[in-house]
């Protein structure tokens, strides 16, 4: 009798301290929990290539595998399982494509939020994806337009090139960016009462030049360039002063039909848009124009009927002057700089919020000692090039340029 009654009560305890455990220890069940992974503020068209995501709960240990998020808004959305309500480590990593500027771009992210509440009263939180920096894109790293001087002591002008340098920390692409020379020059005797005056919303282009590709075809990995020759040959086979542009990664040529007279090397083209002249184009030995890059953002025929324009002026001579030309929208432009001689500079060619400096390549009309070298953009300690949108402060003339070998 004692030992029945005794089992009974064991019994009975059992079920108390089962029915306690598995009622009351146990933690809730969360429903439909999200996790929203925002993207950064300063890019758009943001589209998620890949994802992979875990919960981990911080008390059990259990990972949770996070489902393929959707879009929503500007945003991505994870619709969580059912999962045990309290703290977790959540980890989301992947890689998006964005429009940055006009210029498209590709990043792989990895980030972490540590310790988030997910229960009945905080079923959603989010992860931002904010450890990359679009901030910098291509800027001009370097500006060699001086020509050079033979053995012989004779002027050489056909060995321009442009570096440009994705400054960011991301991937960018470099299709549909357009190198620009300013259409009128910043000395003194350029400056004319031109109207309309663009100059507040755009840039008076006399050359643009458009590199080719079908919006990802051309990448660049942050902190790489890509060099436009103005004729991507060795010129040191002609002038042993020179450079070698054969890597050139593109070229600028002039395709006049029969009668052209420029040549046509094997490194890939740009795409002609507009030029003052149809024969042979040569960037300004004389370092008295200004330079941009900036997106295309319409095709060509589109961006020429829309954009182009013919100011005039008179003269004091009573004639009417004219200047045909295209104008790059300002918003358009990813850098610009202005160049000018030290004892002549005139006034700006281009909007002074796209370059309120400018950098002088050589100290008077007469100085040939600027030939031979090249403009170079300045870094910062962390390697980066310094942007300040004034020429004066960011860049340095008369640099050895960096294809001599």
């Amino acid at each position: 009798m004692k030992k029945s009654v005794f089992s009974s009560l064991v019994l009975v305890l059992t079920g108390v301290l089962f029915f306690s455990c598995t009622n009351e220890d146990l933690p809730p069940v969360l429903e439909n929990g999200r996790i929203t992974i925002e993207m950064p503020l300063n890019v758009s068209d943001v589209v998620l290539n890949s994802f992979e995501g875990t919960a981990t709960n911080i008390q059990s240990g259990e990972v949770v595998t996070l489902p393929q998020p959707e879009k929503e808004g500007e945003n991505y959305v994870v619709t969580l399982p059912a999962m045990a309500s309290g703290r977790y480590n959540i980890m989301a990593k992947g890689n998006i494509s964005f429009v940055k500027d006009g210029v498209a771009g590709n990043t792989d992210f990895d980030v972490v939020s540590n310790d988030v509440s997910l229960d009945e009263t905080s079923a959603s939180t989010r992860v931002v994806v904010s450890s990359f920096k679009a901030e910098g894109g291509f800027v001009f790293s370097e500006i060699c337009t001086t020509g050079t001087v033979t053995p012989q002591n004779k002027n050489y002008n056909y060995d321009a090139y442009f570096v440009i340098t994705n400054n960011s920390d991301v991937v960018l692409y470099a299709d549909s960016i357009v190198l620009i020379e300013s259409q009128y020059q910043s000395s003194s005797s350029g400056n004319n009462p031109w109207s309309p005056d663009v100059r507040p919303y755009a840039i008076p282009a006399g050359a643009v030049f458009m590199i080719p590709g079908n919006g990802t075809d051309h990448p660049v990995q942050p902190g790489e360039s890509i060099v436009i020759a103005n004729n991507a040959m060795d010129h040191t086979t002609v002038n042993e002063n020179s450079y070698d542009l054969t890597d050139a990664d593109f070229e600028v040529y002039l395709d006049n039909g029969g009668n052209s007279m420029d040549t046509d090397y094997d490194t890939p083209n740009m795409e002609y848009i507009w030029c003052y002249t149809n024969t042979i184009w040569l960037p300004s030995v004389q370092q008295n124009r200004s330079y941009a890059i900036a997106r295309m953002r319409e095709n060509k025929e589109s961006f020429l009927a829309n954009h182009s324009e013919t100011p005039t002026y008179t003269a004091s001579t009573g004639k009417l002057m004219e200047s045909k030309q295209v104008q790059i929208p300002n918003e358009w432009v990813l850098d610009a700089v202005n160049l000018g001689t030290e004892d002549d500079f005139g006034w700006f060619v281009i909007s002074e919020t796209l370059d309120a400096g400018f950098v002088a390549g050589r100290a008077n009309s007469k100085d040939t000692t600027q030939r031979g070298t090249s403009i170079k953009r300045k870094k910062d300690s962390a390697g980066k090039y310094i942007d300040t949108n004034n020429s004066t402060n960011d860049m340095e003339a008369r640099q050895t340029p960096s294809m001599k070998k």
